[in-house]
């Protein structure tokens, strides 16, 4: 009799053991994800004068002047360029997509 009311209490104690080792791996896990969206948000000098900006605007003549006048095409491949390199500035969007456009061409 002693050896079974033993061993429900150990099997007890084991089960808030594995609760509590839950529990702490939900926590680590939380905050784990709190660190990495921290840093994994985008940097860089993000223009706010996106259509205000006097060179921004000479580079979106450019582009639509390469493009021949195609926006969606033009919309099309700075939203790609903007997936694959998060967090730089609207001239340095605008200035890859020319360049990558030049390159292309020749």
């Amino acid at each position: 009799m002693y050896i079974l009311i033993s061993l429900v209490l150990n099997l007890f104690i084991l089960y808030y053991c594995v609760i509590a080792l839950i529990a702490a791996l939900q926590q680590v896990r939380r905050q784990w994800q709190i660190l990495v969206s921290k840093f994994s948000q985008p940097r860089g000098n993000k223009s706010h004068s996106y259509r205000n900006d006097p060179k921004n605007r000479y580079l979106q003549s450019d582009l639509l002047t390469l493009l021949k006048g195609d926006v969606a095409t033009a919309k099309r491949l700075l939203a790609q360029q903007r997936r694959k390199s998060p967090g730089q500035s609207d001239n340095w969007y605008l200035e890859k997509v020319i360049h990558d456009l030049e390159r292309d061409r020749h």
